[in-house]
């Protein structure tokens, strides 16, 4: 009788611990598939902003110096109009990231969005040059805030590598779809992209749901020490200038492309679709060329890329077919789309563990001090013939090729 109830019980025992397990079998599967449906979630809002925001941007790309131009202005002072949109986002982006890590990065995209939208909307209705250039201010005021906050939020995922994929494919999808729509909207009004861009920004304010946000204290005096550390650091000022002299010859494509076609009499759907071959490249093609720089060497690329990217720019000197130039961007995007990520990838290596995304913030706010600068030296080239930037576009390219070459 004892042995039986001695069997009783470590049955009951048995079908006890089987129970909890099972039990804890289901909670795990259902906490497993919560966080895949949070996952999703904050993934899809991650694409939505990504795209929204890149769409916003470049939709304009296609007819912004014809725009500016109706207002009866010279060259030069279209190039201050460019300057100064771009010269706001960048001194800007030096700190508003330091301050959305204190105040809130979800609070920054979403004031920013809601500034450059707001002020796309009056671009479309601008009565005079004052008008466009006071708007302009303001959306690079928009673009200032929300874009490094944008950044932080892609970087706060545990993921990394993954979200930044996302969110970098999403921009890519933006850019390549953005200057075409604007070119084809731009046949029926030369207004309607601005009314486009700002839609696009609004909407984007709704991926805002989808993502969540972990605060953290900025240190101040961390930064400063970190900042002289990095100046001091040869390679990482080699890089920097180099990449910075590439990246004036991409700033200066939204001015040249549209002032071009223009002249050739191409539709703004052409030039819209021109610009668009050098996303549709610089997109699909940079996975390989990663690849391949594990393999031969990240420098190596780099400055290989920098002398290739010459070509394209004596093509476009020469071209008068859309075909042509379409191709002739593709190859430029190749070139120059090597020369950003991977230099940006050179950089990640040399930054100290701990310190790398100071570092990559650093050598983005360097690089985008291009988009002020460039436009003023190509509204002053454009006086000595309409084609004659590019050549100036070849030997910068040169010249980034050579400092790129130097031992790091």
């Amino acid at each position: 009788m004892d042995r039986m109830s001695l069997i009783s019980s470590q049955h009951c025992f048995t079908q006890v611990i089987l129970l909890s397990a099972l039990v804890s079998l289901v909670s795990r599967v259902l906490n497993m598939r919560e966080s895949m449906v949070g996952q999703t979630s904050e993934f899809f809002g991650l694409a939505l902003l990504g795209l929204l925001e890149t769409l916003a941007l470049f939709v304009v790309s296609p007819i912004l110096p014809q725009y500016v131009e109706r207002y009866g202005v010279a060259y030069s002072e279209i190039g201050y109009f460019f300057t100064a949109y771009s010269l706001t986002w960048t001194l800007l982006q030096l700190y508003t990231g330091y301050l959305s890590d204190r105040y809130g990065k979800k609070r920054f995209v979403f004031v920013g969005l809601l500034i450059y939208g707001v002020s796309a909307l009056f671009l479309a209705m601008a009565q005079s040059f004052a008008q466009l250039v006071l708007l302009r201010v303001l959306q690079g005021v928009g673009l200032g805030i929300f874009g490094p906050a944008a950044l932080g939020l892609v970087a706060q995922f545990r993921e990394k590598g993954r979200s930044m994929a996302f969110y970098r494919t999403a921009n890519g999808a933006g850019i390549i779809i953005g200057p075409v729509l604007g070119g084809a909207v731009a046949a029926l009004d030369i207004s309607y992209p601005f009314f486009v861009s700002g839609l696009a920004s609004l909407v984007a304010i709704i991926s805002l749901q989808f993502l969540k946000e972990e605060k953290a204290e900025a240190q101040s005096a961390e930064f400063f020490r970190s900042l002289r550390s990095m100046l001091s650091t040869r390679g990482i000022a080699l890089i920097c200038v180099a990449a910075f002299v590439a990246e004036l010859c991409f700033a200066a494509l939204d001015i040249m492309i549209p002032i071009v076609g223009e002249s050739l009499g191409f539709s703004t759907l052409w030039i819209g679709v021109i610009l668009t071959s050098y996303f549709l490249a610089f997109t699909v093609l940079q996975v390989p060329i990663g690849l391949l720089s594990e393999k031969v060497g990240k420098q190596r690329v780099v400055a290989s890329a920098a002398f290739a990217g010459a070509v394209p720019f004596i093509i476009l000197y020469f071209s008068s077919d859309p075909i042509e130039m379409s191709l002739s961007l593709g190859l430029l995007g190749i070139a120059l789309g090597a020369v950003f990520v991977q230099s940006s990838a050179i950089v990640a290596e040399l930054a100290p563990t701990g310190k790398e995304s100071f570092y990559m913030a650093f050598f983005d706010a360097v690089i985008d001090f291009s988009f002020p600068v460039m436009p003023i030296i190509v509204t002053y080239f454009l006086a000595f013939g309409i084609r004659t930037p590019f050549l100036l576009l070849v030997n910068l390219m040169i010249l980034s090729g050579v400092v790129f070459s130097v031992k790091k």
